[in-house]
């Protein structure tokens, strides 16, 4: 039975700001490369040996990668990225509170909204759903084998809802802190149950 470990990147200065920011390449806050750090010596993360290794390959999850693992070669899955708030990348609720695109956005039960110049949650959805399925068919060719994803909460979040649809939780319960994550166990190409990093 393999697993496969989905890690979320430490903390960036945009989250201690509470903003919104998916595809804005920034880096890790000085409270999250302690905190990686700590994780690490702590040895919350599964081992890399034989694993396979994968970033989303901004700047955040690269960072993160290297404070745990250090230089070793990995796989760039760009579908893997977080969401594209578009134009309300980088500011926060407030800000954008009495936008009427920002309020669209935000009331779309069906998520079939973008936000102006970014994606809707369906796109981002079907996006992730591509990026993972990589993952998967990498991971189903070396049965028993490991594989190691560093990337993003939404991200993180969307997969474990598309891989338990019927555990009922909604994409901000599913969401890690940073640092943290979920281990997938798979038999057979499918994840049958998971446990928290």
């Amino acid at each position: 039975m393999g697993k496969i470990h989905l890690i979320r990147h430490g903390i960036t200065e945009a989250n201690q700001g509470r903003k919104y920011y998916g595809f804005t390449d920034v880096p890790l806050a000085n409270e999250g490369i302690d905190k990686i750090t700590e994780h690490a010596a702590a040895g919350i993360y599964p081992k890399a040996d034989t694993a396979s290794l994968y970033t989303s390959g901004l700047l955040r999850t690269e960072q993160t990668f290297f404070l745990i693992y250090g230089c070793r070669e990995h796989n760039v899955i760009s579908e893997l990225r977080e969401y594209h708030f578009g134009d309300f990348e980088m500011k926060s609720h407030a800000q954008l509170e009495e936008d009427s695109n920002y309020q669209a956005w935000m009331s779309d039960k069906e998520g079939l909204t973008p936000c102006p110049n970014g994606e809707s949650p369906m796109d981002f959805r079907t996006r992730v759903k591509a990026g993972f399925s990589k993952i998967l068919e990498a991971h189903n060719k070396k049965e028993d084998s490991d594989s190691i994803v560093v990337c993003h909460g939404g991200v993180i979040s969307m997969i474990m809802g598309l891989c338990f649809p019927h555990d009922e939780k909604n994409v901000f319960q599913w969401q890690p802190d940073p640092g943290r994550g979920y281990t997938l166990h798979m038999i057979e190409g499918e994840a049958v149950s998971y446990v928290e990093i």
